[in-house]
């Protein structure tokens, strides 16, 4: 988890794109911390935290977009809310396959079996769906996203 604006940081008496600036940073930092855990796919809670910090940078960067050159912020836009999509697909697919094991459990044995095999075709569909994601972080590290990211908002 990124570390919490300090009040020093943003307030009344500062240029506003200085506070948007440090918001928007401190929700990529939030976004990014995640993608880690995503990649190696052993908790589900960090696709879950992930596009839920990406959502929120989105957000950021809706309400404070007119600070900014439009031309740039429109692809760092862009490109957040792919993030925001890919991790959607396999953060839906976490949520069906949680459900279904919870239902299972309370199932007859006799009706476990077809829960089971949805499950196993779940967890199949979920591992295609995480190569696009995989993809996205490896084009990401590629591109130097956060650096172009980073440089566009840093506080001048």
């Amino acid at each position: 988890m990124a570390d919490p604006i300090k009040n020093s940081d943003i307030s009344p008496e500062k240029p506003l794109d200085v506070c948007a600036r440090r918001i928007i940073i401190r929700y990529f930092h939030e976004m990014m911390s995640h993608k880690e855990g995503a990649s190696d796919g052993s908790n589900i809670e960090f696709v879950h935290d992930m596009r839920v910090a990406s959502r929120r940078l989105r957000a950021a960067m809706d309400n404070f977009a007119v600070c900014f050159e439009p031309e740039q912020f429109k692809k760092l836009y862009k490109q957040v809310k792919i993030i925001t999509q890919t991790m959607g697909t396999v953060r839906d697919l976490d949520v069906l396959i949680r459900r279904f094991r919870t239902e299972m459990a309370l199932m007859p044995i006799a009706e476990q079996k077809d829960i089971e095999s949805l499950i196993e075709h779940l967890q199949e569909k979920r591992i295609v769906e995480r190569k696009p994601m995989i993809d996205l972080f490896k084009s990401l590290d590629d591109s130097k996203f956060e650096n172009d990211f980073l440089k566009f908002f840093e506080v001048v």
